[in-house]
């Protein structure tokens, strides 16, 4: 149980903020702390990936931020590649590592 409790602990401690209103919708983030990778991702773009992080479906980001859905797709793909992430989870990974958000 102590080494289940320290695992979880670890991941807890490099967790990143994420500001969610009542109705879903992602507010404002702290843009202080960002570094300059963050000038390779658009301010829809990291709208997209904070709605993707979230657990926000592809359909239900796209009824949010206004493109489509396969536009949605395309744009998280993107960030997929600036990262080199191979699948969603290892993006929110990477995203975090970045501190984009």
């Amino acid at each position: 149980m102590q080494a289940l409790t320290a695992h979880l602990e670890r991941y807890w401690e490099g967790a990143v903020p994420l500001h969610v209103s009542a109705s879903g919708t992602i507010g404002d983030t702290d843009e202080s702390d960002e570094d300059e990778d963050t000038e390779a991702l658009r301010e829809t773009d990291r709208r997209l990936l904070a709605l993707h992080i979230a657990g926000v479906a592809d359909k239900a980001i796209t009824s949010q931020t206004g493109p489509s859905r396969r536009t949605v797709q395309r744009r998280i793909r993107h960030i997929m590649t600036l990262t080199s992430s191979i699948t969603r989870m290892q993006l929110a990974r990477q995203a975090a590592h970045l501190a984009w958000l």
